[in-house]
This record gives C-alpha cells, sequence and structure tokens, in this order.
C-alpha cells in the first residue's frame, strides 16, 4: 500500500524504536519472555535439562521471529536513510537534518531546539517541504538515485 512520506516517517520512527527492542531480545535470547518452570512437588531441579528443553522447545522459534523482524525493521530504517540522503542531496543538509533529528534518531523538539537551535515551527516547516519533496519526486526515484522533480 503507497503512503505519503509523512507516514513512511513516521512509521520509520516506529521501526527505530522496535528495533532496539528487538535486538534486546536476541541479545538476551528471550530471557524476558522466560516463563516460571513449574516441577511437581518431589520432583529434583534439573536447571540443565530444563534450559535445554525450553530452549528447542521455544527460543529457537522466538529467535528465529524476532531475527527475521529485526531484517525487515533494517531494511525499514535503511530504505529512509536512502530518503534523507536524497533529500540532502536534492533539497540540502538543513532539510535532511530534521527529518534525521526527529525520525531516525527520534529525538524531541525541546532536544532539537536546545542542540541545533532549530525552533518545533522551523523543524516542522522543513520537514513538511522534505516530506512534499519526496512525495512529489517519489520514493522509488529516490532509492534508485533519480531526484529530479
Amino acid at each position: 500500500m503507497a503512503c505519503n512520506a509523512k507516514i513512511r516517517f513516521q512509521r520509520v520512527k516506529e521501526a527505530v524504536s522496535r528495533l532496539h527492542d528487538v535486538q534486546l531480545l536476541i541479545m538476551n535470547d528471550c530471557e524476558d519472555w522466560r516463563p516460571q518452570t513449574a516441577r511437581a512437588r518431589r520432583q529434583v531441579p534439573d536447571p540443565t535439562a530444563n534450559a535445554a528443553i525450553y530452549h528447542v522447545d521455544e527460543i529457537e522459534q522466538l529467535m528465529a521471529a524476532l531475527r527475521a523482524e529485526e531484517r525487515e525493521l533494517l531494511r525499514t530504517i535503511g530504505a529512509a536513510l536512502v530518503i534523507v540522503q536524497g533529500v540532502r542531496d536534492g533539497l540540502g543538509d538543513k532539510y535532511a537534518d530534521v527529518l534525521e533529528w526527529r525520525y531516525i534518531d527520534c529525538r524531541t523538539w525541546n532536544y532539537i531546539r536546545d542542540e541545533y537551535g532549530v525552533s518545533r515551527q522551523t523543524g516542522n516547516r522543513r520537514a513538511n517541504v522534505a516530506f512534499d519533496w519526496v512525495d512529489s519526486v517519489g520514493v522509488t526515484r529516490i532509492l534508485a538515485g533519480d531526484l529530479q522533480i
């Protein structure tokens, strides 16, 4: 489904946030998904066997799903970075920087104002100009390096 540049970049911002969560889960072998282990009253606990069974039964599937999600998120973010570079090449740094700060780095407007001296109003105006430019050129063309309107 086609979407405009503003919606695309809002989705990218969500993807950046989700990527962080997914990578933490992968790094920790889904440890925070691990359920409490139940055992019979007189059963002698065997943590090694329990861990092995849990890993084979559940973790492998979860890890495969997380790795697939990570690849998709990285593709989405990578395409957005190419679009930001296209904006940089076609419109200039001030427009690309706002997209990068707000949607890739997930910075707040207060942070952008304090660190870079760009107010919310100016930042929104620049972002909207960049979105209109992306929509007029087209994402497919930008990804192919064709930046002419």
